[in-house]
């Protein structure tokens, strides 16, 4: 029989409530932080580095194991910490700058157009034409691309069409793009410069191999922090007796996952309705949709990469953190919503409601965990979860289905 529930387990050996906090603060500040400062240029992310390089240190204290003459440990420490720092911030440093920006800088819709005489047909409205990239002063917001180079875009599908051939033209290097387009009831024609195409290997910005890099960082991180406290894979909900059980278990968990987020979705969209946001949410989820199937990673690549992914975003904001914050709270359910709120911040590029909607979905993972204290059950579903989206995904994005669900929203 495996062994019954015990979230008891999970406090054994538990750091004082200042500990707790400073371990907490440095796990959450190497997730979020680095993506965003990369941005800023190298000087804050160097600053950045330095000072996470030196948190972490006062944290694992190695010159406690020279001074004991353990030196072959307290080396061992240090570089194992240099390992999964820089595996945690390595996209930051290598990923982002090596790409160039966008070759266009512009977003865009389909919409339906009708002519006299004619049939509706479908074409491509630009949304959004981004500041100091080639598009600006070029091009306009309500523009209605009807042709690049001369040849009309797909009546079935523009954007896609009109997607590839910005991608494609040129071979890649910088070129001259020549639009046809309607602006203010008026047909011109008008030449962009575009810039070099972006790099279409595993090592873009958000590609998965740097997600997997930065999960194995952050793995490593917390296994290092748990080690200082005299824990173990015990206390992360990681135990070999009962696992079978366990995996299976993953199935239920996964249905439930889909019950709560239906559940969520529900009052969320009628906020979304209240606030006008519906075509904003729409915008930001069809963009990360986007993004995910011009990866070009095949589902069951994608599914691999889930298992790694969502095993570390388990183990770090509900196996580490929710002990952590419960250390903090005093209080097991408190520490999962905390954990929870924290776990949406992160997924807020895909918009305010669906970072909400995560975060419904983080407590109940982490109610699952602390019922269970087991953490298996709940990174299978996750991973499951994410990979199942994923393939919903690439069905809406090839069959066209998400432009004609963006076709009846409004558009502001």
């Amino acid at each position: 029989m495996p062994p019954a529930p015990n979230p008891q387990l999970l406090s054994e050996n538990a750091p004082s409530r200042r500990r707790a906090l400073a371990e907490a603060a440095l796990v959450l500040v190497t997730v979020f932080l680095p993506a965003n400062l990369a941005a800023l240029g190298r000087a804050p992310l160097f600053t950045l580095t330095c000072l996470l390089a030196a948190w972490g240190l006062l944290l694992l204290r190695p010159w406690t194991e020279w001074r004991s003459g353990q030196r072959g440990r307290a080396i061992g420490c240090v570089l194992l910490f240099g390992l999964a720092l820089g595996a945690a911030m390595a996209g930051s440093w290598l990923g982002e700058g090596s790409v160039p920006p966008p070759r266009l800088g512009v977003r865009h819709t389909s919409v339906s157009q009708e002519e006299a005489g004619q049939a509706a047909r479908k074409v491509v409205e630009l949304t959004h034409v981004e500041p100091g990239r080639p598009a600006d002063g070029r091009l306009e917001v309500g523009d209605r691309i009807l042709a690049v180079q001369g040849e009309p875009l797909s009546a079935s599908n523009p954007e896609e069409d009109f997607r590839k051939r910005i991608q494609t033209a040129g071979g890649g290097a910088s070129t001259d793009l020549r639009f046809t387009l309607e602006r203010k009831g008026e047909t011109r024609e008008v030449t962009v410069q575009v810039g070099p195409a972006q790099k279409t290997g595993p090592f873009r910005p958000g590609a998965m191999t740097w997600l997997c890099i930065r999960a194995l960082g952050m793995c490593l991180l917390v296994a290092l922090l748990l080690w200082r406290d005299g824990q173990g894979p015990a206390q992360l909900g990681l135990v070999r007796e009962g696992l079978g059980r366990e995996l299976l278990l993953g199935i239920p968990v996964i249905f439930g996952a889909y019950a709560v987020t239906l559940a969520a979705a529900i009052p969320l969209a009628a906020l979304g309705a209240l606030l006008k946001l519906t075509g904003k949410e729409m915008l930001a989820r069809k963009e990360v949709a986007t993004a995910l199937v011009e990866t070009g990673l095949s589902v069951p690549v994608f599914a691999a990469a889930m298992v790694l992914v969502a095993s570390f975003e388990e183990l770090t904001f509900r196996g580490f953190l929710v002990p952590r914050i419960r250390v903090l709270l005093g209080h097991w359910h408190a520490a999962v919503l905390l954990s929870a709120v924290l776990f949406g911040v992160g997924h807020f590029y895909q918009g305010t409601l669906a970072a909400a909607q995560t975060a419904v979905l983080g407590a109940y993972f982490g109610f699952v965990f602390i019922h269970r204290s087991r953490l298996p059950s709940v990174m299978l579903a996750h991973a499951a979860f994410n990979t199942i989206n994923f393939t919903f995904m690439v069905w809406l994005q090839r069959s066209g289905a998400l432009e004609k669900i963006m076709e009846q929203l409004p558009h502001k």
